[in-house]
């Protein structure tokens, strides 16, 4: 059985400290905060000085994905080792990172004949791809296959879910990734809209005017998936992230485990600048995903 390698895109915001304890290879997105000069998340721009961009200057940063070259530059070295390759990407309806990807992956194919390279459009963003990651890791530390890895992605990537709360709609518009959220109100600006990924796809989950009635319903509906479809949160890790609002990060997180006892949660995150280039500052968020262990193979 060949060794292979776990990448990702930035999009998954792992973070330093499970990058490494997981041995996940990450390819970053880019930042932008004059529109014209592009620098790596974090490993060139830390995401303080981002996040301040936003919060004292008002500004509106871009985010670039990584080119065919840097899934290139990251994969061939793993190829030359023989080992082969799983890569999850950010959902293509917010970015275009698995176009990259996979070309990379047609291009190294003809160099690579015999390796296997797989590229997971993990229909998830953030926390929620970074709880994948974590358990594809998991596998395989414990001996699983790329195969087997490959089939829990596919599975995971379903019943995967993002439930958070928009800091500041503003940077939607400007982004233009406002859709469907337009039609929640007349007076856009000055609502808080709470929004649900799943099936890879931004879906709207209501509207408040006060971030303590917006927390209180993100509870609200994430207890209700798990009542409506069925699932035993047992079988699930959550995490909660968020931009800048650590303030808010203690109580909702109580809320939720007050709501959904045995859902177990782990250690809280930052959202990078890939979503925050689109949310804005004050985004907070639970994201949760299913163990590996929970799936019949």
């Amino acid at each position: 059985m060949a060794d292979y390698q776990i990448f990702s895109d930035g999009a998954c915001d792992i973070g330093k400290e499970r990058e490494k304890e997981f041995d996940i290879s990450l390819i970053p997105f880019y930042v932008s905060l004059d529109h014209e000069k592009y620098f790596k998340e974090i490993e060139e721009i830390s995401l303080e000085k981002y996040y301040n961009y936003m919060t004292e200057h008002k500004g509106y940063p871009k985010t670039s994905l990584p080119s065919v070259q840097d899934f290139i530059d990251a994969f061939r070295p793993v190829l030359n080792e023989g080992k082969d390759i799983i890569c999850t990407t950010i959902t293509p309806s917010l970015s275009s990172s698995i176009q990259s990807a996979t070309t990379a992956k047609m291009m190294l194919e003809e160099e690579f004949p015999n390796a296997k390279i797989y590229i997971v459009n993990s229909w998830n963003i953030t926390g929620s791809q970074t709880l994948m990651l974590m358990e594809m890791a998991k596998m395989k530390k414990a001996g699983k296959t790329i195969d087997e890895v490959l089939a829990y992605a596919e599975k995971a990537k379903v019943d995967a879910r993002i439930h958070f709360m928009v800091g500041d709609l503003s940077y939607l518009e400007v982004g233009g990734r406002i859709g469907k959220i337009a039609a929640l109100s007349g007076s856009i600006l000055k609502i808080k809209p709470l929004i649900i990924l799943k099936g890879g796809d931004i879906n709207v989950g209501g509207a408040v005017r006060s971030r303590k009635k917006g927390l209180s319903k993100l509870v609200d509906i994430t207890r209700e998936h798990f009542k409506t479809t069925g699932e035993d949160p047992k079988d699930y890790y959550a995490l909660v992230g968020t931009t800048n609002v650590w303030e808010d990060v203690p109580e909702f997180e109580a809320e939720l485990k007050k709501a959904i006892p045995n859902l177990e949660f782990l250690s809280s995150f930052q959202i990078g600048a890939t979503v925050a280039s689109h949310t804005g500052p004050g985004t907070l968020g639970v994201c949760f995903a299913k163990k590996y262990e929970a799936y019949q193979y």
